[in-house]
């Protein structure tokens, strides 16, 4: 979330962007941009609005579609539900110059879905085992996911996130990057790597993205410089 949100203020000055929070039932994009949603993806699941009548301003150039918080019937949609918010968001990806999901953690099937029905995802890590123990993990659904509706997707790029060194990063991509084309046949991009920062709490504390309120430290540089890389791409 804290990337996104960063991403998002950092797009909304090329084009018009639109954040989907895809964390559903547990969302809080809405946090880090200081919005209050009136409605959410809740609301239309239960066939009250429209995806187009839930769409939340975030100031200038910047749309937010909120997930919903501590509704748990929103961790496990139903197919039919999936493709009704699907559809929705098909219906308005084109007046947004760039559209980005901020999805939930984890392997569970709307995770995977959400990431594999992006044209591009972005796989955060961080040095700890687990993490990339878990990034993996995610890799090998991923593939497999795509692989059942017949697709041979380009994997998702790798951040590496909390990072104590940039030799670090390259440490946990090296050997990211090793397992993925030894067992997974494919080569693992790198798009860059964050450093661990304590301006991540400062600024949520004020609800805000590292981008907006310290956009001068070490890690508002490097989000600049991963918001550069991504638009080149």
């Amino acid at each position: 979330s804290t990337i996104t949100a960063a991403l998002s203020d950092l797009l909304r000055r090329e084009g018009r962007t639109l954040l989907v929070d895809a964390d559903l039932g547990c969302a809080n994009a809405h946090i880090l941009h200081d919005v209050h949603p009136e409605h959410s993806f809740a609301n239309v699941i239960a066939g009250e609005r429209a995806v187009s009548e839930i769409v939340t301003p975030c100031g200038q150039g910047l749309d937010l579609l909120a997930g919903g918080s501590g509704i748990g019937r929103l961790a496990e949609l139903e197919d039919y539900e999936l493709d009704l918010i699907g559809r929705g968001l098909a219906r308005i990806e084109s007046d947004y110059g760039f559209t980005l999901v901020d999805s939930a953690a984890g392997l569970s099937r709307q995770t995977v879905t959400f990431a594999a029905a992006c044209d591009r995802t972005l796989l955060v890590t961080t040095p700890d085992v687990t993490a990339m123990t878990d990034a993996y993990a995610f890799l090998k659904v991923f593939v497999r996911l795509c692989a059942l509706h017949g697709e041979r997707r380009p994997l998702p790029w790798l951040v590496v996130n909390r990072a104590a060194s940039v030799g670090e990063a390259s440490e946990v991509a090296a050997r990211l990057q090793d397992v993925t084309r030894k067992f997974l046949g494919q080569q693992l991009e790198v798009l860059g790597s964050l450093p661990d920062d304590r301006a991540v709490f400062r600024c949520t504390q004020r609800r805000c993205s590292v981008s907006a309120g310290e956009p001068g430290s070490d890690l508002g540089r490097a989000l600049a410089r991963l918001g550069g890389e991504l638009r080149d791409r």
